[in-house]
């Protein structure tokens, strides 16, 4: 297992912090209340959160401590790799357990599994988390090793058996605890103090057995006098059943005149009941089908009235027809009335826009009629050009005819200078005389390109609306075939022009036609609602016989009457009936009609019954009087039975529970054995590993050590085995570090868990720190090691 990153949102005075973990040691120095301590505390609580028991220390304590100072969401998030799996963990704490959330990510695909609880601690390590801090997280000046139940399940890999070597502490306390409150030694034990009370209660009831004694005799004396009462009492009642004999006689004949009454009464009332079947040969209505039957006739009244609200007259009826055979081939919709009007406004615009391009198109061809178009002149200046080349033909004719004259250099020179510039004259003006002609020409070749520009300015707009009006004829064509194929459909024949007004009427025929459509809808369905309440109703008389004829509500009102006559003609048979039986089940018929004869006459049965009377008074007397003298007796006697029932159930109570005590005894002593040979299975892995480890801190090869089952540390000093409480806090934090790293390297030999090590050598010296971190350096190549420390001594880099 390996640790991959975490980020604290707000934990103690953590908030924000993001750390990443690499393998081997991961090295957290840092000074005095930077937070180390709490960093731990969150990578326990990611995978552990907090205790939920409240017991001295626990860690609903810490939720109080580390709870956030600045405030902000409680927890955080840690990701790690378990079985080359990767996962995060996400966790916020409230106030108590019920608040807290715990959520799992596979951040392989970012979404959340189920891999793992809550309880992923538990799951992933196999311990609880007080195991887990004695063991692979070992804080500061907290290095003892102390075994606990699911460390030793761990180790036996019995971590799913919750139920044997894991509460093995919790059954040994409880026993321990069970004896010391049966104890028959100690002065506090439910033995010791119920054999006291045994002792105390036998001498109590030897002091009862006089009044026994004389409680027994005073009984036979009142069971004498109560035989008598009881005799007397069974004459007094043969006296008085005959006394009731001779009174019965008269009263028995008032009771079969009575019996005769109620049968007239239950025969009278079974004939009307009869003959109020006769006009029911089907069924009785409930008073709620009358009700219904009622509502539903009174529907008919209103279904009547809308029929002749609804009903079309014979002037609508034809309108409706002549506009049904305008509609067979469907009604417009309010959508396609809308396009057709929106047709028509575009086609007006359409024919006031042409009348608009025409006026245009006249006034442009106008213009073009009325222009000029300019004339382009040239001069040819040909004075300029005659000038030009007479001077030039002369100066060379001159300049030629000089060099025919006889060599007479003197004077042809001049002459020839002078004819040379004449020519040269000559031809300045022929080139003057061109040089203009070119710029006249130019200036016409421009005039004409801007006339011809002019033009196309003019035919442009002419085109266009030549252009527009070629469109404008289309579209109003257009419209108008539109126009004629939708007013056909309905047998209006109009066109584009005068449509509107058969618009509006079309849209008129419609709305007549929908209303005229909805009052015969209407109509229909109310006479079909008519038709069937009518029809209901009718079965609903014809199913209990009767037949209402045409007046519907007076047959349903008449049987409703007879219905409420048969109801009350049945309750009275019903009820004279019940009157005779009960009278019947109260009388017993049979001894009513049984004739019994009296020898004694009224006066004679009084006097005997007053005799008997008084003999009963005396015995009650004396019976009264013994009772209470018995009574006296009896508070004795049932404090001696308390006694009695006492001392009997302190006797039972003390076997049982000495039972209970010597096999409680005997059960810590086979738990123990079991324990200890149970222990032995792992002592040697653990022996061997803490060796290793303690050879490492000290460079102690002698073995002047043990290692008991119960996985404590023993070290010989002065030649015997002494237990590690008496030695010094450093000794005792150093044999702590080698124990707790034995028992992970015991409970984890396949997938090794990460250590946090939060400065567990601050109490060693220089040399013991020195082999500390050289041995964190080894166990890195197996573990993860988070290690906090606050002085560069104990830092291992």
């Amino acid at each position: 297992m390996k640790l991959i990153s975490c980020h604290v949102d707000n934990f103690g005075k953590l908030s924000d912090i993001h750390i990443d973990f690499s393998e081997g040691v991961n090295l957290f120095h840092e000074p005095n209340a930077w937070g180390k301590s709490t960093l731990a505390a969150f990578l326990r609580v990611m995978f552990y959160g907090f205790d939920s028991k409240k017991e001295s220390g626990a860690f609903d304590k810490e939720r109080v401590v580390y709870r956030p100072w600045q405030g902000g969401t409680y927890g955080g998030e840690l990701d790690f790799i378990y079985k080359d799996k990767s996962y995060r963990i996400s966790r916020t704490f409230g106030k108590t357990e019920k608040t807290d959330e715990f959520h799992l990510y596979d951040l392989a695909t970012n979404l959340e599994c189920h891999d793992f609880s809550s309880e992923i601690g538990c799951e992933i390590f196999g311990l609880d988390s007080a195991s887990f801090k004695r063991s692979a997280f070992i804080a500061q000046n907290d290095c003892a090793c102390a075994s606990t139940d699911a460390i030793n399940a761990k180790l036996g890999n019995l971590v799913e058996n919750t139920n044997d070597i894991n509460n093995f502490d919790t059954a040994q306390k409880r026993i321990h605890d069970r004896m010391n409150k049966l104890s028959p030694d100690r002065a506090t034990g439910s033995i010791k103090k119920r054999r006291n009370t045994i002792t105390l209660l036998t001498e109590e009831l030897r002091s009862f057995d006089a009044a026994e004694d004389a409680a027994r005799e005073l009984s036979e004396k009142l069971s004498e006098k109560q035989k008598q009462r009881r005799e007397l009492s069974d004459i007094r009642g043969q006296y008085a059943k005959a006394l009731q004999v001779a009174s019965e006689e008269s009263r028995r004949e008032s009771l079969k005149e009575n019996y005769r009454t109620l049968c007239e009464e239950e025969q009278q009332r079974r004939q009307e009941l009869v003959s109020y079947q006769e006009i029911f040969p089907g069924r009785v209505p409930e008073d709620e089908e009358f009700i219904q039957k009622n509502q539903e006739v009174q529907m008919l009244g209103v279904l009547k009235t809308t029929l002749y609200n609804l009903g079309l007259t014979d002037e609508e009826r034809t309108q409706y027809e002549k506009l049904s055979d305008t509609f067979v081939q469907g009604v417009p919709t309010e959508q396609e009335l809308q396009e057709m009007e929106r047709e028509l406004e575009r086609f007006s615009k359409l024919r006031e826009e042409k009348a608009q391009l025409e006026t245009k198109l006249s006034y442009f061809e106008a213009i073009a009629m009325k222009r000029e178009d300019p004339v382009f002149t040239v001069k040819k200046r040909t004075a300029m050009l005659v000038l030009g080349i007479l001077l030039l033909l002369i100066g060379i004719t001159a300049v030629g005819a000089t060099f025919l004259l006889p060599s007479q250099p003197g004077f042809l020179i001049p002459i020839r200078v002078g004819m040379t510039a004449v020519a040269v004259i000559g031809l300045i003006f022929i080139g003057a005389r061109n040089l203009l002609l070119s710029k006249d020409e130019r200036a016409a070749r421009e005039m004409k390109i801007k006339q011809q520009e002019e033009e196309k300015k003019l035919r442009e707009p002419v085109a266009d609306i030549q252009r527009t009006m070629d469109d404008a004829a289309r579209e109003t064509k257009r419209i108008e075939e539109n126009t004629i194929a939708f007013f056909g459909k309905y047998h209006i024949f109009c066109g584009a022009a005068d449509a509107r007004t058969s618009l509006y009427e079309l849209r008129s025929q419609v709305n007549e036609y929908e209303r005229l459509k909805t009052r015969e809808n209407r109509s229909v369905a109310a006479r079909e609602e008519f038709d069937r309440t009518r029809e209901l109703i009718l079965a609903f008389g014809k199913d209990a016989g009767m037949d209402f004829g045409e007046d519907i509500a007076a047959g349903i009102s008449q049987m409703q009457l007879k219905a409420a006559e048969y109801r009350l003609a049945q309750k009275n048979y019903e009820e004279a009936l019940h009157k005779k039986k009960v009278f019947e089940e109260e009388y017993h018929m049979e001894e009513l009609a049984a004739i019994e004869k009296c020898p004694y006459s009224l006066d004679e049965l009084n006097a005997m019954i007053h005799d008997v009377d008084d003999r009963i008074e005396d015995v009650r007397l004396a019976i009264e009087q013994y009772s209470h003298q018995m009574e006296d007796l009896q508070e004795q006697l049932d404090v001696r039975d308390e006694k009695e029932q006492q001392l009997a159930l302190c006797r039972e109570e003390q076997e049982s529970e000495m039972h209970v005590y010597e096999t409680l005894g005997m059960t810590q002593e086979f738990l123990q054995r079991a324990k200890e040979q149970f222990s032995a299975r792992y002592l040697g892995p653990i022996e061997r590993g803490f060796g290793k480890y303690y050879e490492l801190l000290t460079g102690d090869t002698s073995k002047e050590w043990m290692v008991n089952a119960n996985i404590a540390v023993q070290l010989k000093q002065q030649g015997e085995l002494r237990e590690t409480k008496w030695l010094s806090t450093g000794y005792q934090d150093l044999l702590g570090v080698c124990m707790r790293l034995a028992l992970v390297d015991a409970m984890y030999p396949d997938e090794k868990p990460f250590l946090v090590l939060d400065d567990p050598f601050v109490n060693l010296d220089e040399d013991k720190v020195i082999h500390g971190n050289e041995l964190l350096k080894k166990i890195a190549a197996e573990y993860q090691i988070l290690y906090f420390t606050c002085h560069s001594s104990r830092n291992p880099a």
